[in-house]
């Protein structure tokens, strides 16, 4: 492409941003008591980042409030600001040198960053006119099929809340853990009586036990046909991580341990884990997010595309990375917003427990009328 052709009328030149705005976006659970080893989860907090080029195109990223059950946003308002005044006049093409720069910005905010990243995708995508997966190398499936995470409760009403998911054509479900062993292993049990054997469980104890106690609960649910067990340990706790994968009782998922890529990198490196839980938004978005695949590829060891709390939007973008990589295994953790309100996006569903890849523009999502910005970063 020529210099006039990036200067005047091709597309390189019309993706210069010309305006970043940034919107806060709360939904509220349909089930205000949904709770996890961490806390309860009334609402989820975050923004919405668009970023409008000299052409007219709009670009969307999705920034989540963390933690996500008590976001701090004092704490990263200001670098949504500062992340916007790194791209304001810049061409969204250079991904790879806006990433640099904005990196360093984010610091510790991977999920700022991702917003602001994911925005950038969108929008070269949407400047092309093609779909997401499409710039991403193409889709390799048309659909993916979801897990649903199940929070806790008493036995019987997560129970009650598999069979319910179940009928709605999911096949993968995600069973959460309180750290209390009795209680865990009952939930798990009841669960299962009620789905059958050919539903794959998987269980997340989000931290909740240490090295001992996780060993002794993945000996007591050997009998259910338990997948695989994610984060049983506190996320420093990398030797204890590797003590209970050595244990052999049930296969091991890295969460939190993971952090960013080079967390990853270290935790292959060290054998801790037979499989690690990816999250677009807590990796800093789709860039490292198909980073940390093919790392996990070239090193022979399985991925799974972590539950995503926020709005459609984010949930699409997620999609189209699941949609390029190589495997999908014990189902994607990207139908979570089905249990959000408020959600300013439309256009995406799940139907008989899948998604359907978008081929619309950019993330094939739509922003609706309540989705309107203010004007932020310039």
């Amino acid at each position: 492409m020529g210099e006039m052709d990036a200067q005047e009328g091709g597309p390189v030149g019309h993706c210069m941003i010309d305006r970043v705005e940034i919107t806060p976006c709360r939904q509220r659970q349909d089930d205000p008591t949904w709770r996890f080893a961490r806390g309860t989860i009334t609402h989820v907090d975050g923004w919405i980042v668009a970023l409008t080029s000299r052409a007219g195109d709009v670009g969307y990223g999705h920034v989540l409030g963390t933690p996500i059950y008590a976001p701090d946003v004092a704490r990263i308002e200001p670098v949504l600001h500062a992340l916007a005044g790194v791209v304001q006049g810049k061409n969204a093409f250079e991904i790879e040198t806006l990433h640099a720069l904005l990196a360093p910005v984010a610091e510790d905010e991977a999920c700022a960053l991702s917003g602001f990243v994911n925005a950038l995708y969108d929008l070269v995508a949407r400047t092309l006119r093609i779909p997401l997966h499409t710039l991403l190398g193409g889709k390799v499936r048309d659909r993916i099929e979801a897990s649903r995470l199940i929070p806790l409760k008493s036995p019987d009403a997560m129970a009650d809340h598999c069979a319910r998911l179940v009928n709605e054509g999911y096949r993968c479900l995600k069973i959460k853990l309180s750290g209390e062993s009795d209680l865990d292993v009952s939930r798990v049990s009841t669960v299962r009586t009620r789905v059958g054997k050919a539903i794959t469980l998987t269980v997340d104890a989000n931290q909740a036990y240490d090295a001992d106690g996780a060993i002794d609960v993945c000996r007591a649910l050997q009998p259910y046909g338990i997948a695989m067990m994610e984060q049983p340990v506190p996320a420093d706790d990398v030797d204890g991580l590797i003590r209970v994968r050595a244990s052999g009782l049930l296969p091991m998922e890295a969460d939190e341990s993971i952090k960013t890529l080079r967390g990853l990198l270290t935790l292959i490196g060290l054998g801790a884990a037979d499989s690690y839980n990816l999250k677009l938004h807590y990796l800093g978005g789709i860039r490292n997010t198909l980073i940390a695949i093919r790392i996990c590829e070239a090193a022979g060891v399985g991925y799974r595309f972590g539950a995503i709390f926020g709005p459609r939007l984010l949930a699409a973008q997620g999609v189209a990375v699941a949609a390029v990589a190589g495997t999908i295994h014990a189902g994607a953790g990207l139908s979570e917003f089905e249990h959000l309100l408020d959600d300013p996006f439309s256009g995406l569903t799940t139907e008989n427990g899948a998604l359907t890849v978008p081929e619309g523009v950019g993330s094939g999502v739509t922003l609706g009328e309540s989705g309107g910005a203010a004007e932020a970063g310039g």
